[in-house]
């Protein structure tokens, strides 16, 4: 995994029961409620980098030049996009006192991360395409499909009675929908690499994608959806760094 295999582990067992603390207790004084906020606002910040981190150390296994080193390197320039919106968002709330409008300029960001990781697994997508199954590829199509249709339409429903302008309407959109797309296109390569380790990486790059697409569907409606985001990040870095331990293990 790295010259010491234990740090990545320890780093996101660490980042997973802070993040347990921070978003599953309730009750305290105010100013236990003002540090599980603060401790939240830079978890988000920390979750990406992680994530980061995992992508680039599974991108750095791979040879120069090789596609899948490419793969996991754009990978990382999403999460380090994530984390540069949520900087924006934490800073604004920090030093101005009130939250950032939206859409804003952190939004700029976040659009940027899903780009570029549906970018990432496309590519990875059209490496491991041949080597899948007609049957799964049409199940994971048809059924990936459908998953988007709904929550595309489930959020057309909601957007359309508020009175968002139409910027808002298509962000508040196109996050959950992103997201969405990205859970058949990280199975697809789980589906490939079937039977060996090369799959459970990708089966947890499938689980962040389900999470964040939770995390979109909810955050507006559930102040705890804001526990999504971690793990779906968090599932990312274990993504990355369990492709990295499978290729030092090959």
């Amino acid at each position: 995994m790295t010259p010491r295999p234990w740090l990545p582990k320890a780093v996101i067992g660490s980042l997973a029961v802070v993040a347990g603390i921070t978003y599953g207790l309730d009750g305290g004084g105010p100013q236990v409620q003002a540090a599980r906020h603060a401790t939240g606002s830079i978890l988000q910040i920390l979750a990406p980098l992680v994530a980061g981190l995992g992508c680039l150390a599974a991108a750095r296994a791979y040879a120069r030049g090789d596609r899948e080193r490419a793969v996991w390197m754009t990978g990382s320039w999403a999460t380090l996009a994530w984390a540069g919106g949520r900087a924006i968002f934490t800073g604004y709330e920090w030093i101005g006192g009130r939250a950032l409008p939206f859409p804003s300029l952190a939004d700029g960001f976040f659009v940027a991360f899903f780009v570029l990781l549906g970018v990432a697994l496309w590519m990875e997508v059209r490496l491991v395409w041949s080597v899948v199954e007609r049957s799964v590829r049409r199940n994971l199509t048809v059924y990936g499909a459908l998953a988007w249709a709904f929550v595309l339409t489930t959020v057309l429903v909601s957007v359309a009675q508020s009175q968002a302008s139409a910027l808002e309407k298509a962000l508040a959109a196109f996050y959950p929908a992103a997201a969405a797309l990205l859970v058949p296109a990280g199975l697809v390569p789980a589906a490939g690499f079937r039977g060996g380790t090369s799959a459970y990486p990708w089966l947890a790059v499938a689980m962040a994608a389900v999470c964040l697409t939770a995390a979109s569907l909810l955050h507006l409606a559930v102040h705890r959806a804001d526990a999504l985001w971690v793990a779906g990040f968090v599932f990312l870095a274990v993504g990355g760094f369990w492709q990295r331990a499978a290729l030092e293990e090959a």
